[in-house]
């Protein structure tokens, strides 16, 4: 994954924080309950301190919770804080990160959508993630095919890969960024006549700025059967986009043709050596 993508968490939804040892009994009550446990200061002590014990394990890394950012909100009392980070909240009312984190969720019913942020966000591990991109067995990618609907967002990588490396970190030039996410997978996968712009090949073309192109911030939508959520995110910067050479996105918006066939193994592929 060429991108940082954080994985939504709440503490009204099962999620890994119900995995940190003693919080299950805290976070497996009714809703009402659970909230008048969450607002006594001596629960929330022992919360903190059972996430970063020992016996935590791999679980310690979810309990830095000034570096979470806060995701959806759906109370007046939240209002503008998405996107914000937790501890940069708490330093405003004079609180600890965790009392902050606890208060907003509470404003929500404990719905508030929680990311937290990976620690691997440094230049030296971004260093190493160019070295990666360097060899020839790396391919770029992100994706669960589905698994995580409402848990984490990979598909937006492309267009936040891109924005990144022209106007951000520039770890790759341009041209180099468009044939990692476009060409290196049709080789790698054997998809035939697309993944370049040739004659006689399909016409599968993103037009975008390079000034603008980049992701909005994921948000849940409910459009799953049964009003179910999933994750999405909408590209900015994207300008028109064909498929098979036909128009389907003109300024942002979908024209609503639909052009694209399924492509199988065997029909539209051939076989690459791996190797």
């Amino acid at each position: 994954m060429p991108v940082l993508v954080p994985m939504n968490m709440s503490l009204r939804n099962f999620c890994g924080l119900w995995l940190i040892p003693g919080w299950g009994e805290v976070l497996n009550r009714p809703v009402p309950e659970r909230i008048e446990k969450l607002r006594d200061p001596e629960v929330r002590a022992h919360l903190i301190e059972r996430a970063n014990s020992k016996e935590a394990g791999v679980f310690r890394r979810l309990g830095n919770f000034g570096r979470y950012v806060i995701g959806d909100t759906y109370s007046e009392a939240n209002a503008g804080l998405k996107g914000r980070v937790v501890k940069e909240i708490a330093a405003e009312r004079g609180q600890e990160p965790f009392d902050t984190l606890v208060d907003i969720c509470i404003n929500d019913e404990l719905k508030t959508i929680l990311w937290p942020m990976p620690n691997d966000n440094d230049p030296d591990t971004w260093a190493l993630r160019q070295q990666a991109w360097g060899e020839d067995d790396v391919m770029l990618g992100g994706s669960d095919a589905g698994a995580h609907l409402d848990r984490m967002a990979g598909a937006p990588f492309p267009t936040r890969f891109l924005g990144d490396m022209i106007r951000n970190r520039k770890l790759v030039p341009l041209e180099r960024a468009v044939q990692m996410i476009t060409a290196d997978q049709a080789d790698v996968f054997g998809i035939k006549e697309r993944g370049y712009l040739r004659e006689g090949y399909h016409a599968d073309i993103v037009v975008f700025d390079p000034q603008e192109i980049g992701s909005e911030d994921a948000s849940l939508v409910n459009d799953l059967p049964g009003d179910a959520p999933r994750l999405t995110a909408g590209s900015i910067g994207v300008k028109r986009v064909l498929v098979n050479g036909v128009e389907t996105i003109r300024d942002g918006k979908a024209t609503g043709a639909k052009p694209g066939t399924l492509l199988r193994s065997g029909r539209d592929t051939v076989t690459v050596a791996t190797s």
